[in-house]
């Protein structure tokens, strides 16, 4: 049975273990460093849930409740757990916990692993937004990343992408807009 387990501090078990696989699955300029995640834990719209198999780590969420919508930031499972539905089934854990809508950024489908990826949160009920977006760098010198943002339960409005484009940029990425 999965669970998802609320990791408040870096001294919460099982944080190394996570964040050992969060620098293990997301490359540099899609990652925040040690110290910026440990500030992170005091900002109260931000969570971080470790994916619980019984009681083996399998994964984890960054989720942020922004307002009028959550965005899952980060999202991985480990490689002993993929092929086995515990990505499909901690999402629409996910999914039943926090409130609609739902936002997420993937990359551009020009590899196969980036068109798997987006067709995995399409069979969950997402879908991809046709807008130009690019993440901030996480950290000063790194590039800013294009990426597209995906949406659930229902497409993005155009009208909506500034005000949530200003939200992430001055609160995930700390960026002035």
């Amino acid at each position: 049975m999965l669970t998802l387990k609320a990791i408040s501090t870096t001294a919460t078990p099982g944080f190394s273990q996570a964040w050992q696989w969060y620098e293990e699955a997301f490359p540099p300029e899609e990652r925040r460093t040690l110290e910026q995640q440990t500030q992170l834990f005091t900002d109260s719209a931000y969570r971080f849930l470790a994916i619980m198999d019984q009681e083996e780590f399998a994964g984890f969420f960054g989720i942020w409740q922004l307002s009028g919508f959550t965005f899952l930031e980060h999202f991985a499972v480990v490689p002993s757990h993929r092929g086995k539905g515990t990505g499909s089934k901690a999402l629409a854990i996910l999914l039943e916990t926090i409130p609609p809508p739902v936002l997420l950024e993937v990359e551009p489908p020009h590899s196969e692993i980036a068109q798997r990826r987006i067709r995995f949160y399409e069979r969950l009920g997402f879908l991809l937004n046709d807008f130009e977006y690019r993440q901030p760098p996480y950290v000063a010198g790194m590039h800013w990343v294009p990426l597209l943002l995906m949406s659930y339960p229902s497409a993005l409005d155009p009208s909506e992408l500034e005000k949530v484009k200003g939200q992430l940029y001055n609160f995930v990425y700390q960026q002035a807009v």
